[in-house]
């Protein structure tokens, strides 16, 4: 295949994570870089080959350099790490920092006047930091504030490692010339750490265009369903406590598990530990049936690790809002889900690691159809105003055409 010569002017987007990926930043790195391209802009990606949530999944490596939906994407290897840890992805992202500095200093990747660099990885906006041509622009996408979940999570063994990362952030974001976070609450730990870069919030959206309501399953057993990444900051405990509570009170409830991620081998040995029958895992379907995968679950389940609540924004809420799904969230007060709540009225909302609550809560609209089409009503309303794709990526576009016009 011929992909075109890569141009001074062109975009570039800097992530690590871009299609085939399925869960995570992937989708709405690909969302942006086409939605871009539709628009007329030409688009470059530099990303990694296809890793999340676990590089065995892909196959044979992707091609070095290929083109999807009309993005020109240049690929360069990084280390994986046998088994998830935060030194492991420490590793990785040190790799793909390596990778793309060399790609940008070698010339294969020519510095643009217009940056776009996600982070989960402050390193990934440090590579944007050098692919910058001199009076350009540079924007970060942030995801996820990295030191607020090592710290949060617990997943750091030291203050010390916790204290470098915030402090990578405050260098490198400082160096941005706009940053882009997901809610109000990240603007405000960003600012809790020290970077004065003009913040502004892009949250994420759902393409009302493909996902809508579809009528719910009229089959037995009840099946209330988790989708997406089995990692830390989503709180997956809380789905095994939960089992066992509904096992207990109620077999005829059917727990769905559907994702990959690096606790997942943890997360059935803890069933299979308790002896619970009630629980049926299932890996991810593609993009092309995300919405009969939303519209098999009578209730999803959006649980969260409480320490992580503020630092990033689970974007699978959105998804089921405009597929005319209720939800149960687990989240403190004043945090990201829990203002969402409160703003939308379209799902219940109850403490972290509180298994009665959450299991009243789950039982309550699973056997309430009134209250169940009351919620996805309002959901399905509140995210066509608020986050469908063609607008929240339409407002995305006019601010990096502010930013640097032309």
């Amino acid at each position: 295949m011929t992909v075109d010569r890569p141009q001074p002017n062109d975009i570039l987007f800097v992530t690590p994570y871009y299609r085939p990926e399925l869960i995570g930043s992937a989708p709405y790195c690909a969302d942006i870089a086409e939605w871009l391209v539709r628009h007329q802009r030409r688009v470059r990606v530099l990303s990694a080959q296809p890793h999340y949530p676990m590089a065995d999944l892909f196959g044979a490596p992707r091609p070095r350099r290929e083109e999807i939906e009309g993005v020109h994407i240049e690929r360069v290897r990084v280390w994986t790490p046998p088994r998830r840890s935060t030194f492991g992805r420490i590793g990785s992202e040190l790799t793909f920092l390596l990778a793309g500095l060399r790609a940008v200093g070698s010339g294969r990747v020519p510095r643009s006047n217009l940056v776009l660099s996600l982070c989960p990885s402050i390193l990934c906006a440090a590579i944007g930091c050098w692919a910058k041509r001199r009076g350009g622009r540079h924007v970060a996408i942030v995801h996820d504030i990295q030191s607020g979940l090592a710290r949060g999570l617990r997943m750091a063994g030291s203050g010390a490692l916790v204290g470098l990362m915030r402090w990578c952030e405050r260098k490198i974001l400082n160096s941005v010339d706009l940053i882009a976070v997901l809610s109000p609450e990240m603007r405000r730990q960003l600012r809790l750490i020290g970077v004065r870069t003009p913040i502004e919030v892009i949250p994420i959206w759902a393409d009302t265009d493909s996902i809508h309501p579809m009528p719910e399953p009229a089959d037995e057993p009840t099946r209330i369903v988790y989708s997406g990444n089995l990692g830390r900051k989503q709180g997956l405990g809380q789905l095994v406590a939960l089992a066992e509570e509904l096992q207990r009170r109620r077999p005829d409830v059917m727990l769905v598990i559907r994702g990959n991620g690096g606790c997942r081998d943890e997360l059935t040995q803890q069933i299979a530990m308790r002896g619970l029958t009630n629980v049926q895992f299932s890996d991810l379907l593609p993009p092309s049936q995300l919405n009969e995968a939303l519209a098999t679950g009578r209730v999803h389940l959006v649980p969260q690790e409480p320490g992580g609540a503020d630092f990033a924004v689970p974007s699978k809420v959105f998804n089921i809002m405009a597929a005319g799904r209720s939800f149960v969230a687990t989240a403190e007060a004043g945090t990201s889900l829990w203002n969402l709540q409160r703003a939308s009225e379209a799902f219940l909302c109850v403490p972290p690691n509180d298994t009665a609550a959450f299991a009243d809560a789950v039982l309550r609209l699973s056997d309430d159809a009134v209250l169940r089409r009351e919620l996805a009503a309002r959901g399905q309303s509140f995210v066509l105003r608020h986050h469908a794709k063609q607008q929240v990526l339409g407002n995305l576009a006019r601010l990096l055409d502010e930013l640097c016009p032309g």
